[in-house]
């Protein structure tokens, strides 16, 4: 898997399963039911993000990174039989490739995969072609490097949300059909910049919600989500998508917060200051502020570099 995969344009807009149907009837390739049905999977994980800021005041009472992206993938792929899970990798790889919001969550999940490829020889890639000894081995190995791009992709969108829920707090009504409006105009504000799926989505989203809400008081969100005003205060944003994102090695490798500060302050540029001075300060703030719990206990490195290290240092200087 190559973080370097180039854009192949907008993908076709699909507003029903039929027409995905349809479209793979007329273009005779079965890619565009996959593209339908992945669309749905990394759509809904953004909207389950959305609604645990959005519903849940307290930071601590939400749960982030705990696996949604896989059991998202297995309710809709789980069931392809193994000679089948080849097809199903190379239509998420295919997928990435669109220029679409969606498939940049993947390009972006992939990027952190490739460097553990790089680094470990633990999931596909150049390292690994011809490793595997079996059929059976070749699609284990494959399951695991598409759970695992998982675990970075539940990063991404925890990320993205967290940076949204600061800058468009319209967007995180309590009312879930607040937050859809809220989210429709700024998706308006910012109509011109759309690529034509965007647009084609904007319109018909739009005009349905038109017909949905007509004389309805929770149509006045859309006019928020144009306007974008009232950011929250944001001290720590740096320090925000350096913790999010390197939490899946966190968990992986059972680092101890002592390792995550020390990972920090090696291989981050940020200020030394608080809550990376004590590690009782940095489990506080990633459990109270980020709403991310750790699983497991582990040993903390001696020398200051846990394993996946490298990892780490590698996504914190990528452009």
């Amino acid at each position: 898997m190559s973080q370097d995969r180039k854009k192949s344009g907008p993908l076709p807009f699909m507003k029903t399963l039929q027409e995905a149907e349809a479209l793979c009837e007329k273009e005779r390739d079965p890619f565009y039911l996959d593209a339908f049905m992945i669309e749905a999977w990394l759509g809904g994980l953004v909207l389950e993000a959305v609604a645990e800021y959005a519903e849940k005041k307290n930071a601590k009472d939400r749960t982030l990174q705990s696996g949604g992206a896989w059991r998202g993938f297995l309710d809709l792929f789980g069931q392809a039989k193994d000679e089948e899970f080849h097809s199903v990798l190379q239509s998420l790889l295919r997928f990435a490739e669109y220029d679409d919001v969606q498939s940049d969550l993947l390009r972006r999940a992939i990027i952190p995969l490739s460097f553990e490829h790089e680094c470990f020889s633990d999931f596909i890639g150049p390292k690994t072609l011809g490793a595997t000894k079996t059929p059976h081995e070749a699609v284990a190995l494959m399951k695991r490097s598409v759970e695992r791009w998982c675990d970075w992709i539940d990063a991404v969108v925890h990320f993205q949300t967290h940076m949204v829920w600061h800058l468009a707090p319209a967007n995180f009504d309590p009312d879930a059909e607040k937050r859809e409006l809220a989210a429709l105009g700024m998706n308006q504000r910012h109509y011109a910049k759309l690529n034509d799926f965007g647009k084609s989505w904007w319109q018909w989203h739009h005009g349905e919600a038109a017909e949905r809400f007509k004389a309805s008081p929770k149509w006045t969100a859309v006019g928020e989500g144009m306007i974008g005003r009232n950011e929250r205060r944001w001290a720590t944003p740096e320090l925000d998508e350096v913790v999010i994102t390197l939490w899946p090695l966190l968990q992986r490798h059972t680092w101890t917060y002592r390792d995550l500060m020390n990972v920090i302050r090696s291989v981050a540029d940020l200020p030394d200051g608080y809550p990376c001075q004590r590690e009782q300060d940095l489990s506080a703030y990633c459990f109270n502020v980020l709403g991310l719990r750790k699983r497991g206990t582990g040993k903390t490195a001696s020398n200051g570099r846990p394993a996946g290290y490298e990892v780490a240092a590698r996504i914190c200087r990528s452009p």
